[in-house]
């Protein structure tokens, strides 16, 4: 069978993204029922029912005592590192993470200072927090990458030493674990994401979860433009409220979810069994906990014979949309990197990872028998064979695809 880069015919006949939403039948018919009461009860937004319903069921869900619910991610950590009082200094973060988490920083005034990454697992490397300790950093936000949770216990102890705060960038972790302990369950601020192609979704949301009773109330009289009671304004506040449509497609999910999760759970297993004889491709290691199987990335090493962005462009033209999650890393974006005299900083092992990563579709969890993931395999294991073709055609016409980091909203 020809490759498409060769003129045959793609693999999928309509493309296949990293992550459609996952949205099931009983799901939408729970949904209209909820916005029929939606309408019943004329309340669309501004603490509405349903949004404190939502609240509820998240905190014992995730065993914390408040669940902050706002209208996206980015909003979330703003409030948080409003309420922490962060609005200058430095805040370490991995450099593998959403551009979003570093922009937010710069939002309320502080200073995003890139941190190399563990190898293995993606996430922040604990022994970073030391060699980036300069007299104006206040704080810390690691990332639970692929819903791989960072190793928080370390973090927390290092930041504890340079008396630091620490936040936790939890948007890939809703249902994830280590050790039985997932977001929420350090003790520190964490801040989940609802976006369309997430794991759990709200349309568009996020959430942060605490046990800090005074937190969570500065966090909701900061998403209600700062409003402590009728004409009572005591904060400068934004605004970062859900509506009740929104919330109501959350609760309509939430009983989809253990299904859901055992169908992605399906997918990385077919992908773990159908890849693992190709030469030059390495799997993510998902062993150390509980995953909500969302995301399913590989690493192109040299081995395979073709590079990453050729490989990448190939599976592009078979229209199987694979991604280069984060790449190329928050620190070489080119905000960041030309605000860095000389250009950025290296990091080692992130520069390293990040030009061998790509994440692969999940969403072959509604086929019959898994026929997409075998199909994708398939197509990977052909382009290893003609490696040294598809770099020859990688080079000579690298400029026909865009394969710009556009990755969906955190």
């Amino acid at each position: 069978m020809e490759l498409a880069i060769f003129g045959g015919k793609p693999v999928f006949s309509e493309t296949q993204p990293v992550g459609l939403p996952l949205v099931e039948n009983d799901t939408i018919e729970r949904y209209h029922r909820l916005l029929d009461k939606v309408f019943q009860v004329n309340f669309l937004t501004n603490d509405g029912p349903l949004l404190r319903r939502l609240e509820e069921a998240l905190s014992e869900r995730f065993r914390v005592k408040q669940a902050v619910v706002v209208t996206n991610a980015t909003l979330a950590q703003m409030l948080i590192m409003r309420a922490e009082g962060i609005n200058s200094g430095r805040v370490i973060i991995p450099t593998n993470t959403f551009i979003s988490t570093a922009h937010v920083c710069e939002w309320v005034g502080a200073v995003p200072v890139f941190a190399d990454i563990d190898p293995l697992t993606l996430n922040l490397d604990p022994l970073e927090i030391r060699r980036l300790a300069v007299p104006d950093l206040v704080a810390v936000m690691p990332t639970h990458v692929f819903g791989v949770m960072a190793n928080l216990p370390t973090i927390i102890e290092e930041a504890k030493k340079l008396k630091l705060r620490v936040i936790c960038d939890a948007a890939h972790a809703f249902d994830c674990d280590a050790g039985g302990s997932g977001p929420g369950g350090c003790g520190v601020p964490e801040f989940l994401s609802f976006h369309a192609t997430k794991f759990f979704s709200t349309f568009e949301g996020g959430a942060i979860l605490t046990n800090d009773p005074d937190l969570a109330r500065e966090m909701r009289e900061l998403r209600n433009f700062g409003f402590a009671g009728i004409d009572d304004v005591s904060a400068l506040g934004i605004n970062a409220k859900m509506t009740e449509a929104a919330a109501a497609f959350g609760l309509a999910s939430l009983p989809a979810l253990e299904a859901r999760r055992e169908r992605l759970r399906l997918v990385h297993a077919a992908y773990q069994q159908s890849l693992a004889g190709i030469q030059g491709v390495r799997l993510h290691d998902f062993s150390q906990g509980k995953n909500n199987h969302r995301y399913f990335p590989i690493f192109i090493e040299d081995s395979f014979g073709a590079s990453r962005d050729a490989v990448c462009q190939a599976l592009w033209q078979e229209n199987i949309l694979v991604r280069r999650y984060f790449y190329p890393g928050c620190h070489r974006m080119r905000y960041y990197a030309r605000k860095t005299p000389g250009g950025p900083i290296p990091l080692p092992q992130a520069d390293k990872v990040l030009g061998k990563i790509l994440c692969l579709p999940t969403s072959f969890a509604e086929l019959p028998d898994l026929e997409g993931v075998k199909r994708l395999s398939d197509c990977l294991a052909r382009l290893q064979k003609a490696a040294p073709a598809v770099e020859k055609y990688w080079r000579e016409y690298s400029g026909e695809v865009n394969l710009e980091n556009t990755e969906e909203s955190h």
